[in-house]
Formats: C-alpha cells, sequence, structure tokens
C-alpha cells in the first residue's frame, strides 16, 4: 500500500505541473551500458514492439534474429505481423525463443515471442472477437509463469489516426474508437482477472497525457490505485531521444505499458524501469533501422518479482 500511495502522489505531482505551469521536472530513466541490453536474470521484461508490416524486406528476418538475443528479455508483443510464417521463421532463428501469432486476423496480426528458458506458456487466445469497432484487431492475451508466478499480458494495436478530438456523435470517430477498446479492456480485466498480475501492451495510437476531454485511456487514468502507465514519464517530457515513434513532427509516444495494482510494489523496486530502446543506434542510423525493421522503437518495462 505505500508503494501504491507513492505512486499516485508522483502521478497527481506530475500531472499539476503538465498543466498548470507548463515546466516539469525531466524524469529520464538511466542509461544501460550496452544499447540493445534491457533485461537482467533477476527482472521480468517485457516489451512491446510495432514491426510495421513485418517483414519489411528479405533482410528483416536476419536483422531483428540478431538484435533479439541483445535484449536479454522474457516477452516481446508484436504487432502489424503480416507474414506469420516468416514470424515462425523468425523465431527459429533465435535460441531459446518461440513465437505465438493471433489467428483473429488475416493481417497486421499481434504475436509474441517468448524465452523458453523463463516462460512457460498456459495459455493464449483473443478476445472481443468480431468487435471491428473498437478492436480492428482484437487484443491477444498471454496467461503465463514467470519464477512459479502467475502474469496476464495482454497484447493490443488500437485504431490508428485522428484528430485529436473525440466527436461524441460519431462512433467510427477514431478517438471514440479507441476510447471504448480501454473502456473495454478495463472491463475484461475487472471481470476476469480482479486480482491478477496484468500487464497491457501495445500500439495504442495516443497520447497519455493529455487533458481529460481529449485523453481515451481516462478510463485508467481515473483508478490510480488500480492502474499505473509505467511509461507515463516519457508521456510527460516527450523528446526525440525517448519516445517510441520519433520521427514524426514532433516526436510522439504511442506505445504504452499498464501495470495493475498487483504489480505496482514490482515496478516500485530500484532495479526496476521502462523505456525505449534505440535500436536505430545500434544499426547506425534511423533510416537503416526504418528500411530493415520498424518506424517504431521497441518500449519495455522490467519488473523485479520477488518470490
Amino acid at each position: 500500500m505505500r508503494h501504491r500511495k507513492k505512486i499516485y502522489l508522483i502521478i497527481m505531482l506530475t500531472t499539476f505541473l503538465l498543466f498548470s505551469c507548463g515546466t516539469n521536472h525531466k524524469l529520464t530513466p538511466p542509461e544501460n551500458i550496452s544499447i540493445l541490453e534491457f533485461g537482467t536474470e533477476a527482472t521480468l521484461e517485457v516489451v512491446t514492439w510495432n514491426l510495421k508490416t513485418f517483414p519489411l524486406n528479405n533482410n528483416t528476418i536476419q536483422t531483428i534474429s540478431q538484435i533479439i538475443p541483445q535484449f536479454k528479455v522474457d516477452i516481446i508483443a508484436c504487432q502489424e505481423i503480416m507474414d506469420q510464417n516468416a514470424f515462425y521463421q523468425l523465431a527459429s532463428a533465435i535460441p531459446h525463443y518461440e513465437a505465438l501469432v493471433s489467428n483473429a486476423t488475416s493481417s497486421y496480426r499481434l504475436a509474441y515471442l517468448y524465452n523458453t528458458e523463463t516462460v512457460q506458456v498456459n495459455e493464449v487466445y483473443p478476445i472481443y472477437v468480431g468487435e471491428s469497432n473498437p478492436f480492428p484487431r482484437p487484443p491477444y492475451v498471454l496467461d503465463f509463469n514467470y519464477k512459479g508466478e502467475n502474469f496476464i499480458c495482454i497484447n493490443n494495436h488500437l485504431k490508428a489516426l485522428g484528430d485529436n478530438y473525440i466527436d461524441e456523435t460519431d462512433s467510427w470517430d477514431e478517438e471514440v474508437r479507441r476510447r471504448l477498446a480501454c473502456q473495454k479492456l478495463d472491463q475484461y480485466i475487472a471481470e476476469h482477472f480482479p486480482d491478477k498480475r496484468v500487464i497491457v501492451v501495445g500500439d495504442m495510437n495516443d497520447q497519455i497525457a493529455e487533458p481529460p476531454s481529449t485523453n481515451v485511456f481516462q478510463v485508467f487514468l481515473d483508478k490510480p490505485d488500480e492502474y499505473y502507465f509505467t511509461d507515463y514519464p516519457i508521456a510527460l517530457n516527450p523528446s526525440y531521444n525517448n519516445v517510441s515513434y520519433p520521427n514524426y513532427s514532433p516526436p510522439s509516444h504511442l506505445d504504452h505499458i499498464l501495470i495493475t495494482n498487483e504489480l505496482f510494489d514490482a515496478f516500485a523496486e530500484a532495479d526496476s524501469v521502462c523505456h525505449v530502446i534505440r535500436v536505430e543506434e545500434y544499426m547506425g542510423s534511423w533510416n537503416n533501422y526504418s528500411s530493415l525493421v520498424s518506424d517504431h522503437r521497441p518500449l519495455g518495462v522490467r519488473l523485479y518479482v520477488s518470490q
């Protein structure tokens, strides 16, 4: 409870600073020594990564297969998988990783890569299949164990585009659809995982740090005792170096990682952190990265899970 109060106070303070005076304390996570290394043996790592119509070209699989082992992470939730066979081929090229691909859509599929040495998969399934208004790509649920403890990951790719305005008269307005998707996710978690450690990830296609009148994530932000966006400090201080979608003017942070209160204590530990992995530095330039891999950076959370 002490950690939950601490996180709640951080949210209130940073939100006040954002909307009241226009200046904020910059909260930047420490850099890793390695450009790509993110995981540790003592932590659970979940990464969300939009792979932009995977595979982009004939060299994409080989390139990503060389990158992922250096992350040293447990789970990667991917979006925009166009060729599921190529994705399985990618997994087979990475030692100790296996792939799971959703069949809820025929394109722009959601998928997972997971480390078989650290993760035990119990079940994987899509939800809200057929509800294309809020979910053009049905969320993909992964029920798994890590170090004997049970976790739920929900992979998402919400509706894209929009005009930063919620048009209440249009049920197909992009922001209305994203807001409804968040409301349904909240409902699903409350009904099916009320006491579970839940991690909601994905390309959410919207900003967290907006006023309530235009914020599609308000259902989560209104419940600080139940949810926390681990990437919230990034949303408050976006820059080219820390956002997930940098090659846009201004740089945008559209990929998010939300945790339920069962993980508040884990995220409050010193070894826990959330930030993007700047793969383009490893590849030499953004042009190299965007032509071979994606226009989104991977965003990861590291959680210290005590036993």
